[in-house]
């Protein structure tokens, strides 16, 4: 069965925040899955993963360097979304998105 995805990047939110938000998706923790087609970067195994009804979600997160003399640094998450249908992934994101778009969810 041929499964949709869709990749995404989100900074500077913790990543405790968008755990509670997919939480209220319905989604729980699951084992993630070896590296793969469906992972970020294909090569490196994803720090976690979550499913929901008919979806899944794998992600790996980074601190990036803000600037290059300064000592701040910014988390990035990378996430790859996957579910039965172009439209179920689709419903997904948008209602993800609803919550990690505006502050405090």
């Amino acid at each position: 069965m041929t499964h949709a995805v869709r990749e995404l990047t989100l900074r500077a939110v913790p990543i405790w925040l968008l755990r509670q938000y997919l939480e209220q998706l319905g989604a729980t923790e699951i084992e993630p899955p070896a590296p793969g087609p469906t992972d970020p970067d294909g090569v490196v195994p994803p720090d976690a993963a979550m499913s929901g009804d008919g979806w899944t979600v794998i992600w790996r997160s980074e601190q990036r360097q803000m600037h290059p003399r300064l000592p701040t640094k910014m988390d990035e998450h990378y996430f790859v979304f996957t579910a039965e249908t172009e439209q179920a992934v689709e419903d997904l994101l948008d209602r993800f998105m609803m919550k990690a778009q505006r502050g405090g969810g």
